[in-house]
């Protein structure tokens, strides 16, 4: 995705739109943080309230409906704290420090590869809930809330066909940070 939108220079210092790149980085990825936590909180409940040995009280929403609901605040809740901890992490930093990080994010294939994977479920999830919903054959939310909870759960789910369907093991990413290579190199080095 953010290789398509901004060019990526053959040194660090002479990357464009640092801040950019690395705002909708860190946003795209609380965006998906935020959906696998939106989604654990139903069953979060259920396992509580089963310790507690307390009833759970009637919930007026079908499973379908409280995941998707769980999953677009979730979503929400992700985006809005990675984007404050992105400000807070780098507040006061140089500028050459955002290019770096935003060229090493555009130099890395296999999180462009997962960028892309999960912004297509981001597009297919929210258009499959929302045409769905506007054809009455939703699941009992209103059309942004569906179309929110289909666009995270599809963030999710391309996440997920981006891991299963990748090549990279970690013996190679292992063998390049260790001979120096790619894009986790300069961790190496510390």
């Amino acid at each position: 995705m953010l290789p398509q939108l901004f060019k990526h220079p053959d040194y660090a210092e002479d990357q464009p739109s640092a801040h950019t790149i690395l705002t909708i980085h860190c946003l795209h990825r609380g965006f998906t943080a935020g959906t696998i936590i939106g989604l654990a909180s139903p069953f979060a409940r259920i396992a509580f309230t089963t310790i507690l040995r307390r009833p759970s009280p009637a919930l007026p929403l079908p499973w379908t409906a409280r995941l998707l609901s769980s999953a677009a605040i979730g979503s929400l809740g992700g985006t809005a704290v990675t984007g404050v901890g992105m400000v807070a992490r780098m507040w006061g930093r140089d500028e050459i420090e955002w290019q770096d990080r935003s060229w090493r994010i555009l130099a890395n294939k296999t999180q462009n590869r997962e960028d892309d994977w999960s912004a297509g479920g981001i597009v297919i999830g929210a258009m499959a809930l929302g045409l769905a919903t506007r054809r009455g054959a939703g699941v009992g939310l209103p059309l942004g809330k569906a179309s929110l909870g289909g666009a995270a759960v599809g963030s999710l789910l391309g996440t997920v066909g981006h891991v299963l369907t990748s090549s990279n093991s970690v013996e190679e990413v292992e063998n390049k940070v260790i001979a120096g290579e790619g894009p986790l190199a300069h961790e190496a080095k510390r």
